[in-house]
């Protein structure tokens, strides 16, 4: 199974088109977060992160 990571909002997906944003995707990441409320999340707030999810850390 290979996971992509958006170049645009860091979300992870199997698809090669984010379904969050529609950016294109890369399987050049590193690390991940998974984020189950981003209201209260100190980490999604600091990511900007809006919806709940897998992201990784970093996006090449």
């Amino acid at each position: 199974m290979k996971v992509n990571a958006c170049k645009e909002c860091k979300r992870l997906t199997e698809l090669d088109v984010c379904e969050s944003c529609k950016g294109k995707t890369t399987q050049n990441w590193i690390g991940f977060v998974a984020i189950a409320d981003p209201e209260t999340s100190d980490v999604a707030k600091k990511m900007g992160i809006k919806l709940k999810g897998k992201y990784a850390l970093k996006v090449r």
